[in-house]
């Protein structure tokens, strides 16, 4: 409180975190660790750069003082500042100079120097610098806000406090708390956000952008001539335009091709928007999966830590031996190693919904119990959007070859002329003609090419729907594999679990049973239990897909 304000103190002990920051670079570069003389010299730093602020502060309140009317605090900053950089500098370079034998020394002693040594001399470096920047933007922003003073009082409102912590207070987007959501909340954000469906939008507007093309007439051709062109004169004047229509069936094979083209994307479309439900359906199965199983091996963790506290008191009264307490330590480690393994998966599993949504904001499941997917009655029937994308395939394949062979057939074309054969004027005639393609075996190699090119996009439809026929029948079988193991856990074994864990805790109690047996029945329930987990899961995935291409 030198300046009697403690606005000016805060200002001048901002030259503290200035010169910690150049001393931390200084022992980082020359590979120190820190130490009681590097604590030592941090202390002697920041004396010297307290009072490079002390000097700059003072001498602007001094030219504030010296005149009867006080000048403009950018009018003090703009005198004072070339003023001060020679004492300044000269203050820090005293100092950095005097610590330059420490720094570099070798003798005995040396390695309690050197820290000292180096932290002064970076800091200093460092803190000068920074302070001539720093000090006068922080007294021009006091003197800024001259409304925010009391009226007769020295004490400014503490901006200057709150700027300081505002700027040590780390902010991270990234750290709001994520916003629960529905599932089917999480599938219309995906819907809405996912790129895939974005691309497969753009190739219907795309497609549709295309009938533009579906009449190309060649360039009109405009000719004019004058001379002697038929006769003595030779003033004679001709003009002529020619016009190409193409082939009259062309346009129309054209345009089903244009539009076989947009069938194909919007089934194309259909189908990614069932690969995104699937997809957003998995992650919020996954995550239901990693909860439950964080959830188990936490309740297991408590357990082993009980007894592993019972344990030792056990021992010490002799009740059990050394193998059977190391027994309960091991599986007191052991399932909290596995709980921390499931709390990490379980952070990926939120990380992968919040992918799976494509949202900005960090999102989560509103739900984490474990329930299933249950599947509609099977049909025999597969999913419209994928066979019709890979007939609709094949389909386009065979209106390009249309295209293709309406090219044989013969171009029609348009003309008119205008002659002045003198003394004759404004002769006009009109002329239709008809081109035939007479040599027509490159037209030809095209249309063998875009005939196999149908072939083949017909066997991989073909091959493609029995593929997928195939699948429905491997997911089917899975899915009743799955139902009978639910079944079995649901009807018995959660039950004969529970049974289990309750006698063996009743025995261990009553001294009934050993170590060695009570670890392998509380194990034999825990994978009961985590095998219905896991069971609950395969059934979702299996259900999930059989969902997609049905």
């Amino acid at each position: 409180f030198a300046f009697k304000n403690i606005t000016y103190t805060l200002m001048v002990f901002s030259t503290v975190p200035l010169s910690l920051i150049g001393g931390i670079i200084a022992l980082w570069l020359r590979g120190l660790p820190f130490s009681i003389s590097a604590g030592v010299g941090f202390i002697a730093l920041f004396g010297v750069a307290v009072l490079n602020g002390i000097l700059m502060v003072n001498h602007f309140n001094e030219l504030r003082k010296q005149n009867t009317y006080s000048m403009t605090t950018n009018r003090i900053i703009t005198r004072g500042t070339p003023h001060l950089l020679r004492p300044v500098f000269l203050t820090g370079l005293v100092a950095s100079l005097g610590f330059v034998p420490m720094a570099i020394a070798t003798s005995a002693g040396a390695e309690v120097q050197r820290p000292l040594a180096t932290v002064v001399i970076g800091g200093l470096i460092i803190s000068t610098i920074l302070t001539l920047l720093i000090i006068p933007v922080f007294y021009r922003i006091v003197h800024s806000f001259a409304t925010l003073r009391r009226p007769g009082s020295k004490f400014h409102l503490p901006f200057f406090i709150l700027l300081p912590m505002c700027l040590l207070i780390p902010f991270d987007a990234s750290s709001q708390p994520a916003k629960a959501i529905s599932l089917e909340q999480a599938i219309g954000i995906a819907k809405q956000n996912h790129p895939r469906l974005q691309i497969a939008a753009n190739a219907i507007r795309q497609a549709k952008a295309t009938r533009g093309e579906i009449v190309e007439a060649a360039p009109t051709s405009f000719n004019y001539s004058w001379g002697q062109l038929n006769g003595e004169n030779k003033k004679d004047k001709e003009l002529s335009f020619e016009q190409s229509l193409g082939s009259l069936l062309t346009p129309f094979y054209k345009n089903a091709l244009v539009n076989r083209q947009i069938k194909t994307n919007t089934y194309y479309r259909q189908m990614v928007e069932k690969e995104v439900t699937a997809e957003v359906k998995r992650a919020w199965a996954y995550y239901q999966y990693t909860a439950n199983l964080c959830s188990m091996y936490r309740d297991q963790d408590k357990m082993a830590k009980e007894l592993q506290r019972i344990g030792e008191l056990r021992y010490q009264q002799g009740e059990i031996t050394l193998l059977e307490k190391n027994m309960m330590t091991t599986m007191a480690a052991d399932l909290h190693n596995r709980w921390f393994q499931a709390q990490e998966e379980e952070k990926m599993a939120l990380a992968r919904f919040q992918w799976s949504c494509y949202s900005d904001l960090p999102v989560m499941p509103e739900d984490s119990t474990l329930s299933l997917f249950y599947t509609g009655t099977t049909d025999g029937s597969l999913s419209e959007a994928h066979t019709r994308y890979f007939q609709s395939q094949a389909d386009e394949a065979k209106a390009t070859l249309h295209v293709e062979q309406s090219h044989f057939f013969p171009e029609l074309s348009i003309g008119y002329t205008r002659q002045d054969i003198l003394p004759l004027k404004n002769l006009n005639a009109w002329m239709v003609g008809v081109s035939f393609p007479i040599y027509f075996l490159p037209q030809r190699s095209k249309v063998k090419q875009a005939r196999l090119a149908a072939t083949s996009a017909q066997i991989q439809a073909d091959s493609n729907i029995r593929e997928l026929r195939n699948k429905v029948l491997e997911l089917e079988a899975s899915l009743r594999r799955y139902n009978e193991s639910l079944r079995y856990y649901t009807s018995s074994a959660l039950k004969e679990a529970d049974e289990l864990t309750k006698a063996a805790n009743l025995q261990l109690q009553q001294s009934e049973t050993g170590i060695a047996e009570y670890i392998q029945s509380i194990a034999t329930a825990r994978d009961i239990r985590r095998g219905y987990i896991e069971t609950v899961y395969q059934y979702n995935i299996a259900a999930l897909e059989y969902e997609l291409f049905k």
